[in-house]
């Protein structure tokens, strides 16, 4: 019997957990939209610039020739 009411308890957690995520998703198109008409309200294009870094490290051995 407990372990019929431990599945019973997971089903629950499942149902909310896919509950948020489908909020999340929700708001996160919502928002996405949001930035698009803002866009083509405005005319402007968002430049994506990328970098990177590069780490140099000095060799601790001297080159004696």
């Amino acid at each position: 019997m407990a372990a019929l009411a431990h599945l019973f308890h997971l089903k629950k957690v499942c149902k909310k957990i896919h509950s948020k995520e489908y909020y999340f998703v929700e708001q996160s198109l919502c928002e996405l939209e949001t930035k698009e008409t803002k866009m083509v309200k405005t005319g402007s294009i968002p430049i994506i610039v990328e970098t990177t870094d590069i780490l140099e490290v000095e060799s601790p051995v001297s080159e004696a020739h």
